[in-house]
């Protein structure tokens, strides 16, 4: 396979009627988005909406809405994509046959055209995933090449790194496409990137630990993309496992700008390729304060686990908990930048466990963490943090308290967890990608300012 150079838009492409494309229902909304784009920058451009604070300059922006985000808001009590909630989608939205996972296909349908697929189309759409799911001859060869001694997580950024010479975004950039068709591109990367996520991440597995078919991936073309990333990990008879991947990557498909959604935006608004962008993406969530905190809560309950049990009573966990308090240690998993409310993606996360009784571990051997701990944990740490770091704004635990361990304790191996969150966050991301292009919004270029300027303008 060549590096892309096709510069026919692909909207141009004859479909059948019916059922809808992704891209023709992505193109029916641009006219109605466009035109509010231009009333915003031309009738109010002037406007203000937010009174900037030395807080807000001095505080990483939190509070400071300062990016066009058009997917997702998230709420100090929750997320909220187009304008619903989890809870509402998870009643309107079509969901996998046999499934009673939110499906992940159907939610990405939704991010792109703030409408409700039917199941119609959602067969049709998933069915076109399928059939660009591969991987070029020699980016399987450079994956295949990498030593085990990188982290899965460091293979995945360099594959995606590796396959950004394929991107039709940077083929159409490169030979001048209009302005306006750029978004044509972008989607098309897009779902190529969604359709090779599965494959990128079984082959990374297989080498790691020999599972599976994932070097020589056979795709089942009626099936959706958890099932067939089971498949290629050995696992496709593992119903639980496959709709925990459907879960997982409903929870972190978009959550905002966040810090690896931002990177991944602002990758993207210099006219970046959507694979460099998701590379940079995964690279920013490998810091301890965003995506590692699912490691780090995962390490935190093992550590918990070695001293005091699977079983430990409320006041060995208080006690526990309080020593750290006082040592300054961080407790991964609990607060967050925007919300102020328990993280509402943690009941999603408590209904699967009860839904889905957690398997014994493989080897016979005693668990290494206890989800029964870590919810318990969740009725005891937020009052201990209200008493003892009254400054904590939001002591509540957030989904990263739960689902890291959630995914261990059901087979995932440890090393691997972050590659599939950071697979949600990415598919999340294109569709924003997407409407980028769509409203020629600028590349990202905010005013720097030292500490001696912003005392002089108070």
């Amino acid at each position: 396979m060549e590096p892309a150079q096709e510069l026919i838009s692909p909207i141009s492409i004859q479909v059948p009627a019916s059922p809808q494309t992704l891209v023709e229902a992505v193109a029916a909304r641009i006219p109605a988005r466009r035109r509010l784009a231009a009333k915003l920058s031309t009738l109010h451009a002037k406007r203000v909406v937010h009174q900037m604070t030395v807080e807000n300059v001095m505080g990483g922006m939190r509070g400071m809405p300062s990016i066009m985000w058009e997917i997702s808001e998230t709420h100090p009590t929750g997320v909220r994509y187009h304008g619903k909630t989890l809870d509402e989608l998870e009643a309107a939205l079509p969901k996998w046959p046999g499934s009673a996972q939110i499906s992940p296909e159907s939610l990405l349908w939704y991010l792109y055209t703030a409408s409700i697929p039917s199941r119609a189309e959602l067969m049709h759409f998933t069915a076109d995933l399928m059939r660009r799911c591969q991987l070029p001859k020699e980016i399987e060869d450079f994956m295949d090449s990498l030593p085990t001694t990188l982290l899965p997580l460091t293979h995945m950024q360099m594959a995606y790194s590796a396959l950004s010479k394929y991107s039709k975004l940077a083929a159409a950039v490169d030979n001048g496409a209009p302005k306006a068709n750029l978004w044509t591109f972008a989607l098309e990367d897009a779902l190529d990137i969604t359709s090779r996520s599965i494959l990128v991440i079984s082959r990374i597995h297989n080498k790691f630990y020999g599972q599976g078919n994932g070097r020589k991936p056979r795709i089942d073309m009626s099936a959706d993309l958890a099932k067939n990333l089971a498949i290629c990990m050995g696992r496709g008879d593992d119903f639980t496992f496959i709709e925990l991947t459907r879960l997982a990557w409903v929870l972190h498909q978009d959550h905002g700008a966040n810090v690896s959604a931002h990177t991944m935006r602002l990758v993207s608004s210099a006219l970046g390729d959507p694979y460099s962008a998701i590379s940079a993406g995964i690279t920013a969530g490998t810091g301890a304060l965003h995506a590692m905190a699912i490691e780090n809560s995962l390490n935190y309950n093992k550590k918990m686990v070695a001293s005091l049990g699977l079983h430990p009573s409320s006041a060995e966990i208080e006690t526990y908990i309080l020593n750290d308090i006082k040592a300054g240690a961080v407790l991964p998993g609990y607060g967050h930048a925007v919300l102020r409310v328990a993280d509402p993606r943690l009941a999603w996360v408590r209904r699967f466990i009860k839904q889905y009784p957690v398997p014994p571990p493989v080897d016979g051997k005693t668990p290494t963490t206890s989800l029964d701990l870590i919810q318990r944990m969740h009725n005891i740490v937020p009052d201990l943090i209200r008493t003892h770091l009254p400054k904590v704004k939001n002591p509540a635990p957030n989904v990263d308290a739960l689902s890291g361990s959630t995914m261990l304790a059901y087979g995932v191996e440890a090393d691997f967890i972050l590659l599939f969150m950071a697979n949600g966050r990415g598919m999340g991301f294109l569709s924003q990608s997407v409407w980028d292009k769509v409203l020629a919004l600028p590349i990202e270029r905010p005013q720097s300012i030292t500490m001696d300027k912003l005392l002089a303008k108070l």
